[in-house]
């Protein structure tokens, strides 16, 4: 049983690597495609398949399995930057509309500057 049972074991941690590589792929085409509201599932069958993965276990992985490991872990922290990345994007985006960017100028309708302290342009 030893010898099957790690091949089996081989086996199913290279097709769930596999998947969580599909699954890394598609959250970042759902990213560069503008559509955050596909992440939330996409992670949440991640975390599924993570749980299986230690489940199963690193016993003995081979070169090949821990080459696609090292593969997948390179694609999430990859993933991780983007969504960092996007959030740093949209927290600015908001404090600008709040007036929040201290010492930063803004302009008018006219083209002219002023200071983004002088009125939030959400309520221009």
């Amino acid at each position: 049983m030893a010898e099957g049972g790690a091949a089996a074991a081989q086996q199913a941690q290279r097709a769930l690597l596999d998947e969580l590589a599909r699954i890394l792929q598609g959250e970042l085409d759902a990213m560069l495609a503008g559509q955050p509201l596909q992440l939330p599932e996409l992670a949440a069958r991640k975390s599924a398949l993570c749980a299986e993965l230690e489940r199963i276990g690193p016993d003995a992985l081979s070169d090949e399995l821990r080459a696609l490991l090292k593969d997948v872990a390179q694609a999430n922290a990859r993933n991780g930057a983007i969504v960092a990345a996007m959030i740093r994007n949209t927290q600015g985006a908001i404090d600008i509309l709040r007036g929040a960017v201290g010492g930063g100028d803004v302009y008018d309708p006219r083209g002219q500057s002023r200071s983004s302290s002088s009125r939030p342009l959400g309520s221009a």
